[in-house]
């Protein structure tokens, strides 16, 4: 089981909404204590880069993101709070579809540079509005990924 805290929940929520009908995205720092817990907003991209060059980008943020450079570089070299904080996990939206863990997701999923490996949390937006979550964590064969239950506290 994995316990989300409220607040981050609500963070996520409303991120997830704000940028509807297209897809959020970010990751979560924290440590075991989850009052910890700190949501990290990310720009997505993906639009930008479909306009750029919809051949390599074929898919628009409605369905598909990646994160910005700025974001990604703050990931890699911010210093997090507290100071023994860590990458508790990613999440993204899927708008006017079930929180489910795509192909797509599976192999985006980073796994070989955090230890201990985060999770991934998929919001289903369903007319604006946050409808459902899931976790989803690599299973013991680390090919596959397992669903977690999520408690909201």
């Amino acid at each position: 089981m994995t316990r989300i805290p409220h607040s981050a929940y609500a963070d996520m929520s409303a991120h997830a909404a704000n940028v509807y009908p297209y897809e959020c995205c970010g990751y979560i720092t924290g440590t075991a204590d989850t009052a910890t817990w700190t949501v990290h907003r990310c720009r997505n991209i993906q639009n930008d880069l479909h306009a750029r060059d919809p051949r390599q980008y074929p898919r628009d943020a409605r369905t598909a993101y990646v994160f910005s450079q700025e974001d990604m570089t703050a990931l890699f070299h911010g210093e997090f709070e507290p100071p023994d904080a860590r990458v508790i996990g990613f999440y993204h939206s899927h708008p006017d579809h079930s929180a489910y863990f795509s192909e797509k997701d599976r192999l985006d999923a980073l796994t070989d540079w955090l230890d201990p490996e985060p999770g991934y949390l998929v919001l289903s937006v369903l007319k604006g509005r946050v409808e459902d979550l899931k976790w989803f964590q690599w299973g013991p064969d680390r090919e596959t990924f397992e669903e977690l239950t999520v408690e909201v506290l």
